[in-house]
């Protein structure tokens, strides 16, 4: 028989040490909104040095940034605003500045 007061419990559990309004952490919803891009920078250095390169599109009247993208995704938004402007579009998800996602597809 296990004396069950010195097994190990990774569920919730009430503590009777810690205050009642601190035993329960409850997960906070990041809101995701999205947008179509209508302006886009890509910075070929990273400003200020030592931060990350970003690639900044303007989305919902406001500029929203994704860190270190890599060569297709740079290439695909260049293709959509420089390229194929007349077909293609950028579609992004973001939450607050931070772009979580994109997509470039046709109009």
């Amino acid at each position: 028989m296990i004396d069950s007061s010195s097994e190990s419990v990774t569920s919730p559990k009430e503590s009777p040490d810690v205050p009642e309004d601190q035993n329960v952490v409850e997960p906070q919803a990041v809101a995701v909104e999205t947008g179509l891009a209508i302006r886009f920078w890509l910075e070929l250095m990273s400003y200020p040095p030592g931060s990350a390169r970003s690639l900044w599109l303007f989305v919902n009247d406001d500029w929203r940034y994704l860190d270190n993208p890599d060569l297709g995704t740079q290439v695909s938004v260049q293709n959509a605003f420089c390229g194929c402007s007349d077909r293609l579009e950028v579609l992004v998800w973001y939450s607050g500045d931070v772009i979580q996602g994109l997509l470039v597809k046709t109009r």
